[in-house]
């Protein structure tokens, strides 16, 4: 009987002396600081986002986290992708397929993917509990219909 003996090399890689700090890990990824700035790396120490945000939030249940670079507010999905790139002063929480943004002071709307439903041009947009839309531009209250 022939025994052969193998030694086992070690494939993994030294990630946590590139960053100064390294989050917990959660659904695979964990968010990495560098410089007072962070990104994100995967469990495998591949950097999905380099570190050049302010703050980047946890992902949530649809895949996507806010990040803000600058004082402003965008979106990336798990995969590292913008979704949003950094340009809205404030973008609400999703109810169900849309979120509010605020740019230059103004009110639009986006989707999970990111597209622009309504342009920021609105002093005011609410989205009643049925889904109905209302905003309000120059002082006057409208509904908006939102065919996508």
């Amino acid at each position: 009987m022939l025994l052969t003996l193998f030694t086992l090399q070690s494939f993994a890689q030294e990630v946590s002396n590139r960053y100064d700090k390294i989050g917990k890990f959660n659904k695979g990824l964990a968010i990495v600081w560098k410089n007072g700035h962070c990104g994100i790396v995967t469990q495998a120490g591949v950097e999905l986002v380099k570190p050049t945000y302010d703050k980047i939030g946890s992902f949530g249940n649809d895949a996507i986290a806010y990040t803000t670079r600058d004082g402003k507010i965008g979106m990336l999905n798990m995969e590292g992708k913008v979704i949003v790139p950094n340009i809205y002063e404030s973008i609400s929480g999703f109810k169900g397929y849309y979120a509010i943004t605020k740019r230059n002071g103004l009110a639009g709307m986006i989707n999970k993917q990111g597209k622009v439903l309504v342009e920021n041009k609105y002093e005011k947009i609410s989205i009643g509990k049925n889904g109905a839309i209302r905003a309000v531009l120059q002082g006057q209250e409208i509904m908006l219909d939102l065919k996508n």
